[in-house]
């Protein structure tokens, strides 16, 4: 019953995210963004396993908010999820394709003595997890560099459509 449960809500999530900001915006003024990532670093790479593996949707409102939905491999080897909303600043203005990020959502899969990695956590795998970035986005085509904890970043490249 908890699977049922934990999968219907990340359907929900998933599903429920882009619809809210269909609604909120004007339809000229938003799309969505696919970003998929391979290359990780951590500090301390004896203590991580698995394959770097990320794929993430984003609808995004306007220049500055978006939902997203994202899966992948957790730096411990676990099947996770993460559906969060997200906040993109430029703060460089004669530089406007440089951007900082933020998410901040519910993610999924962190389990056993891995659970504690997450800020805020309850049950068997849930938590609050917080993602900062930096990237760069001309056109349609973007990439990010993500602060992963305290010793980890993921590069993603993204393709806006």
């Amino acid at each position: 019953m908890r699977i049922l449960f934990e999968m219907l809500f990340l359907v929900f999530a998933l599903l429920s995210a882009p619809a809210i900001a269909w609604s909120a915006a004007d339809a000229d003024s938003n799309w969505w963004y696919v970003q998929v990532g391979t290359y990780d670093h951590y500090h301390d790479k004896d203590d991580y396993e698995g394959p770097p593996l990320f794929a993430g949707i984003e609808y995004h409102v306007d220049d500055k908010t978006y939902f997203g939905f994202s899966v992948f491999i957790n730096s411990f080897g676990d099947f996770s999820e993460y559906a969060y909303v997200g906040k993109a600043f430029h703060p460089w203005h004669k530089q406007p394709a440089f951007r900082l990020l933020l998410t901040g959502g519910i993610a999924h899969g962190y389990e056993g003595k891995h659970h504690d990695v997450l800020p805020i956590r309850w049950g068997d795998s849930w938590g609050i997890g917080i993602v900062p970035a930096i990237g760069y986005k001309r056109n349609r085509v973007g990439i990010d560099l993500a602060l992963l904890g305290e010793s980890g970043l993921l590069l993603l490249v993204g393709c806006e459509f």
